[in-house]
């Protein structure tokens, strides 16, 4: 699957055990979320980016066979980082108003004609450049952490999908995102070859290229504008 179709891998995940399809969420999770290495994301993002580092932790731990509480942990942690996750959309874009010039009335004009309102800001304005990839980062974090919680697998395919369509947004010669479908097809051929019993064998595998292609992603989103490319 050379490029990325939704009702292939819905089918293809469809298919396996919801253990492996969380693996293959998981794996691509991992990647991505090397974006979050970005210093301009630790900025407004430091929490959400200990959380998510925690929150993968417990889910690779459940996959090799951890205790039994993993679930619920995995569940609290994945509740955390919602809600910072959408805290840093609001600073970042909170930034992009302030950086505005204010427009000054003219004469006999009210002040504050003209002066933009931050709250119908926020309601309007999108993220752009590098805060959509932390962004998306921290949506495929929280969608593979429902998969491994023991939820539908589905949430493995929607972070396959935001994963794959984030990749779209960078330099195709770049390492991580360049090599991102072809790493989710590879995980899945292999996830498809071992029994269930070995599925915990081959999570610290994944696990170790994943990290590994994470670097790649994080150079790649350092090359993008914050807020406007």
């Amino acid at each position: 699957m050379e490029n990325w179709d939704f009702r292939e891998w819905q089918a293809a995940l469809g298919g396996l055990d919801p253990r492996a399809a969380a693996l293959v969420g998981l794996a691509a999770a991992e990647r991505i979320a090397g974006c979050l290495g970005d210093e301009r994301f630790l900025r407004h993002g430091a929490s959400a980016a200990e959380v998510a580092r925690d929150l993968l932790r417990e889910c690779w731990s459940g996959a090799q066979g951890g205790d039994g509480s993993a679930s619920a942990r995995i569940q609290d942690l994945a509740g955390r980082l919602a809600g910072l996750s959408a805290e840093y959309e609001t600073l970042s874009m909170t930034d992009l108003f302030h950086s505005y010039e204010p427009l000054a009335g003219d004469g006999d004009e009210d002040p504050d004609d003209g002066v933009p309102d931050l709250e119908e800001f926020l309601e309007e304005a999108e993220p752009e450049g590098a805060v959509t990839m932390h962004l998306d980062a921290l949506t495929a974090v929280g969608e593979a952490a429902a998969a491994c919680a023991g939820g539908p697998w589905d949430g493995a395919l929607r972070c396959l999908q935001v994963t794959a369509m984030a990749a779209e947004q960078h330099d195709p010669r770049l390492p991580g995102p360049g090599a991102e479908v072809r790493r989710q097809t590879e995980d899945l051929v292999s996830v498809r070859a071992v029994d269930g019993g070995r599925l915990r064998h081959l999570a610290t595998r994944l696990r170790t290229r994943a990290q590994a292609d994470a670097a790649g992603w994080l150079r790649a989103t350092e090359r993008r504008g914050l807020l406007h490319d």
